[in-house]
């Protein structure tokens, strides 16, 4: 790895735990509102997206009937298709690679990573202690409001034939998903840190 990109890896990790304290911080999870963070590196480029669950299936339990999971199905569907989420410059080149996508509390998808028989009956086995797990802990932090808060996090993996030409990004993410309001967006690459906010009034960022 050379200098450039650990200096964007250090900051995307520095970015990350910020991020962290801010949200354990915050009085409480806002629906409608997420984060979307991009590193820029020579030949590829990282993003993670931070969402509420509700933003993507319109409720944020364990799913419990077939409207439930059909509405996470079809979620995973439109997360995993980052092309049709961000509109990136047409000269960057860029396609998306590994995608990994984690529903939370809601139940974990992965988009590329396959699991043998055994691996997949093992997890089956400690799903329902699993979820028990999570929704005790969802419910000792959101005691006080009577609310199970889930956060879906994306992480997309992109290799570009020219990052140079990343200077936009539109969000037609606010088209996919209507109960989504605002991202707060973080740009880090070789020229240094853009932040902002896009929304559905402002769906396009600039990258400086």
């Amino acid at each position: 790895m050379n200098r450039v990109s650990l200096c964007v890896a250090a900051a995307t990790l520095s970015l990350s735990q910020a991020h962290a304290e801010e949200k354990r911080a915050a009085d409480a999870h806002e629906h409608g509102h997420g984060a979307f963070r991009m590193a820029i590196e020579e030949d590829h480029a990282e993003i993670e997206l931070e969402i509420p669950a509700f933003d993507v299936v319109g409720f944020e339990h364990a799913p419990s009937t077939d409207e439930h999971r059909a509405a996470i199905a079809e979620a995973a569907g439109k997360l995993s298709r980052p092309d049709m989420l961000f509109e990136l410059p047409r000269d960057a080149g860029c396609v998306a690679g590994e995608i990994e996508i984690e529903f939370g509390s809601l139940g974990g998808h992965d988009e590329d990573e396959d699991e043998d028989d055994d691996e997949h009956e093992h997890e089956d086995k400690h799903d329902d202690h699993a979820h028990d797990d999570d929704h005790k802990h969802d419910h000792d932090d959101h005691e006080e409001d009577g609310e199970t808060h889930s956060e879906v996090s994306v992480a997309y993996h992109l290799t570009c034939e020219d990052t140079g030409a990343l200077d936009s990004i539109g969000f037609a993410y606010f088209d996919a998903f209507p109960n989504a309001e605002e991202l707060e967006v973080v740009i880090l690459s070789a020229s240094g840190q853009n932040a902002g906010e896009v929304n559905r009034d402002e769906m396009a960022f600039e990258i400086e």
